[in-house]
């Protein structure tokens, strides 16, 4: 799914809602046929905050991919806020699943990339030995 960025200033963008395909209702229609999209309430457009990059848990549908509900990695967006630069996420290899698919992955919540701060962060570090303090008598 592409994403439609409708409108874009001073770090901020405005998105067609992905969850109900800007049409402001929910694709769903989980409490009633006229019930409005619990993404965008209605408005048809989400605001998020650049750079955006499409979400790899749910394709950049905004649906949780083996649920009626909204995903749980860019929160019906579609897209998700990365920080830059980036690499491909080591725990999922780019999948934004986790191992068993059901969920975001937990260290790139579902983006599919991490960033290489993050990676450094998060990188073993090697301690050193506690040196033995040795007394003279």
């Amino acid at each position: 799914m592409s994403i439609k960025v409708l409108y874009s200033r001073g770090g901020q963008s405005e998105i067609e809602c992905a969850f109900c395909a800007g049409k402001g209702i929910d694709p769903f229609e989980l409490l009633s046929p006229i019930s409005i999209c619990p993404v965008c309430s209605g408005r048809k457009v989400v605001e998020i905050k650049e750079p955006i990059l499409e979400c790899a848990f749910c394709g950049g549908t905004g649906a949780h991919p083996h649920t009626r509900l909204t995903c749980t990695g860019c929160m019906g967006r579609g897209v998700q806020t990365i920080k830059e630069p980036v690499v491909t996420c080591p725990k999922c290899d780019g999948s934004g699943a986790n191992i068993y698919g059901n969920m975001p992955c937990a260290l790139c919540h579902g983006a599919g990339v991490i960033s290489t701060k993050i990676e450094e962060e998060t990188a073993p570090v090697e301690k050193e030995a506690p040196a033995e303090e040795v007394e003279e008598a």
